[in-house]
Parts: structure tokens; C-alpha cells; sequence
């Protein structure tokens, strides 16, 4: 027999008038959700969001970083 039903308040809940004696043995088997389909409207993003003349213009290190994440620490 299959019986269908939905988790509430983490209790399988049957759904119409099915009964199982109490004390049965069961086996609970999950159907995947189907895939989430893209939503109408959604656009992509072009990175940068700010354009400039001069794209790459800022060179990082790692001592770089550090630096300035040290400094907004400072700041703190």
C-alpha cells in the first residue's frame, strides 16, 4: 500500500482517511522536489557594476590586503 502525507511540525501526517493500525512498521520514502525553475525576468549582471576608463587599475598583494584590514581594524 502506499499512503501520501506531509511533514507538520516534524509528524508525518497522512493525508485523507488513511489509518495504520497502531504500532506498524513503516518505511518512509522521500520524493525529491522538482527543480526550481528559473523566474521570467531575471536578468544577469555584467561585473564591474561600476564602469571605468581604467578597469584593473588596482593592484593587490597579499601584504596589500593586510595592510588595509589591519588599518579597518585600527579604525575600529
Amino acid at each position: 500500500m502506499v499512503f501520501l502525507g506531509r511533514v507538520r511540525n516534524g509528524v508525518v501526517v497522512l493525508e485523507g482517511s488513511s489509518a495504520l493500525p497502531e504500532g506498524a512498521v513503516v518505511t518512509v520514502s522521500y520524493g525529491e522536489p522538482a527543480v526550481k525553475q528559473a523566474t521570467v525576468g531575471q536578468t544577469r549582471i555584467q561585473v564591474p557594476l561600476v564602469r571605468t576608463g581604467r578597469p584593473g587599475s588596482v593592484h593587490l598583494s597579499g601584504e596589500r590586503i593586510g595592510e588595509i584590514l589591519d588599518g579597518e581594524d585600527a579604525a575600529s
